[in-house]
């Protein structure tokens, strides 16, 4: 027989059998009242998380002091750790430190801000601790507060670390098409969500009811608004098609067997090769506890997992799950709908990840239009619910209102989103949009040092004032078309409504700011002045009348002795005289 020393070394109450060499093992919480007669441990029931500092008589005389702050229960998920948590080949389980909830240790000393750090992924793109710590700091219900694609930084092509997942928003057949066979057809495993609009019925048929549809790989997201194709396009790209219905592509998703169906019903696309998050979760979860009655296939919502696994609360914006996704989408839509794309392909990777460290090692759960039962490590398959107990409905999310985005906010974005325009080509995602430059003339640059310069420089990162106003004018021009039901009607182009916006929404950028902004070498201030004001002239867009006299007409004099300028002349001419009775309004409509 061993001495109780030994004994004490191969078993521990709070740790179960240790092994040599395994300094920390994570066992699933036991109900310690069914397997001990002390009243102590019998009184708090089966059902508690951790036991009070009572000692244990072991029926021989000897009494166990009992370790309350390793006993006590924790998430079952190893993702709060790092690579370096890694013990003999297995992940290890958070310290007694990280996850005590001892109601006698001061809440404060549980989590050190200057230890604070990501969650870990084995993907490549990851969240850089700065970044994630920033994250924690920021105020409860701030936009920096939340979780999206917009954190996460990876290796770019010149191998950079720095390099912004990448946002590709698409509104004709043609650019989705071109976006998928660049940068999607060969990816193996891509996160997908759709979005339709609320009040959509089966009658209104496909652009309310499959408004917009989001892939997502490790460095790009792509952006379907298919409500707004051109009336003569079809809605289904080929390569689109082809994805979805290929079984060796993995697609991932929260209820994506009702996405899914919804694409078969209003598409005619047979989607094949589809993996619920939800059963991977509790497949993940479950096992690690021991919790197999647990392990079923009801659905958990997404922001659920993202909040577990990635240790932030996920994004959402203001009134976005209620929004109208048959409109041209604001900035909070697209953050938002490319975050929840983008969180499946992390999610996916970190679960699997945890899923091959099991042992036994349970098999990855069947593609969901296969309806087979989930299946653990030990070869015991779940049964198989029928037709009618399949969830008919996205799990609840919460409704409260998301944060509005700050100025400070969208310039974190740094030209990661990218509205696609007809006449792009690849790696686009760093310029602007064609639709929407001008050509560069001799006569509309100005003549600076800069321009003089003919050395091959790296572009700056766009700014997000600019992907903005992009954004805006192209969503302007979709709800604005060049005819209309009173005839034909003079088009604004593309760069003066991006003048015009960055202009009027940004009190700080006169003429010549906006003319530096847009591009080096700068154009002429002339240049951009004449487009504020085109937009203005052609489409009577509000504007704030003594900006107007103090930033724009100041500037360019000449420009309003041109005929077509005359009547806008007079009108600020006419309001000078009225400078304090309301000469700083808008103006124009």
């Amino acid at each position: 027989m061993e001495s109780p020393d030994m004994t004490h070394k191969t078993w521990h109450i709070s740790r179960g059998i240790v092994f040599a060499g395994d300094t920390r093992v994570a066992y699933p919480r036991l109900p310690m009242g069914r397997y001990h007669s002390s009243p102590a441990v019998v009184e708090h029931g089966e059902t508690e998380t951790h036991l009070f500092a009572s000692p244990i008589n072991d029926g021989g005389g000897k009494t166990i002091d009992l370790d309350t702050k390793e006993l006590t229960h924790s998430r079952p998920s190893p993702t709060m750790g790092n690579p370096a948590d890694v013990v003999d080949g297995q992940d290890g389980a958070p310290s007694a430190a990280e996850t005590s909830t001892d109601p006698l240790q001061p809440e404060e000393d549980a989590e050190d801000p200057a230890t604070i750090e990501p969650p870990f992924t084995p993907l490549d793109f990851k969240i850089p601790p700065e970044v994630f710590r920033a994250a924690k700091k920021a105020a409860l219900g701030t936009p920096e507060s939340f979780w999206t694609y917009n954190l996460y930084r990876g290796p770019g092509k010149d191998g950079a670390s720095e390099t912004k997942v990448k946002v590709h928003y698409c509104t004709t057949l043609h650019t989705t098409e071109r976006v998928l066979k660049e940068y999607f057809v060969d990816e193996k495993v891509l996160g997908f969500d759709l979005e339709w609009a609320p009040d959509a019925t089966k009658a209104q048929g496909a652009r309310r009811n499959v408004c917009v549809a989001q892939l997502a790989s490790e460095s790009r997201i792509a952006i379907f608004h298919l409500a707004l194709f051109p009336k003569n396009d079809s809605l289904v790209a080929p390569t689109f098609k082809k994805i979805m219905e290929d079984p060796d592509i993995t697609k991932l998703g929260v209820w994506i067997k009702g996405d899914c169906t919804r694409l078969r019903n209003f598409l005619e696309i047979d989607s094949r090769g589809i993996l619920e998050l939800s059963n991977l979760y509790k497949l993940v979860k479950y096992s690690t506890t021991g919790e197999y009655q647990f392990v079923n296939r009801k659905l958990v919502s997404l922001s659920t997992q993202v909040l577990e696994y990635l240790d932030l609360p996920l994004f959402k914006g203001q009134d976005v799950r209620s929004s109208d996704w048959s409109r041209p989408l604001k900035m909070d839509q697209i953050i938002y709908s490319a975050s929840d794309a983008y969180a499946a392909v992390h999610l996916f990777a970190i679960l699997d990840h945890h899923r091959k460290k099991l042992d036994p090692t349970p098999p990855l759960p069947h593609h969901a239009e296969r309806n087979l039962p989930i299946r653990l490590a030990d070869g015991v398959l779940l049964p198989t619910p029928d037709a009618a107990s399949e969830p008919t409905a996205p799990p609840a999310e919460s409704t409260d209102d998301g944060p509005e985005l700050s100025t400070d906010y969208l310039k974190t974005l740094d030209g990661s989103i990218q509205i696609e325009a007809e006449a792009d080509g690849p790696d686009s995602g760093e310029q602007a949009a064609p639709a929407l430059q001008e050509p560069v003339t001799q006569n509309d640059t100005a003549t600076t040092p800069a321009a003089q310069k003919t050395t091959c420089q790296p572009k700056p990162p766009k700014d997000a004032r600019i992907t903005e106003a992009e954004l805006w004018a192209s969503q302007y021009r979709l709800a604005h078309p060049p005819t209309s039901a009173s005839g034909f009607r003079a088009v604004v182009s593309g760069p003066a409504l991006r003048a015009y916006y960055l202009w009027r929404n940004n009190e700080d950028l006169h003429p010549e700011r906006i003319a530096a902004l847009l591009r080096d070498p700068p154009l002429k201030t002339s240049t951009m002045v004449s487009y504020i004001l085109d937009a203005i002239r052609l489409d009577k867009l509000p504007y704030d009348k003594a900006r107007m006299r103090a930033e724009v007409a100041c500037s360019a004099t000449h420009l309003l002795q041109l005929w077509w300028y005359k009547e806008f002349l007079k009108e600020l001419e006419s309001d000078e005289s009225a400078e304090g009775q309301g000469g700083g309004e808008d103006g124009g409509k």
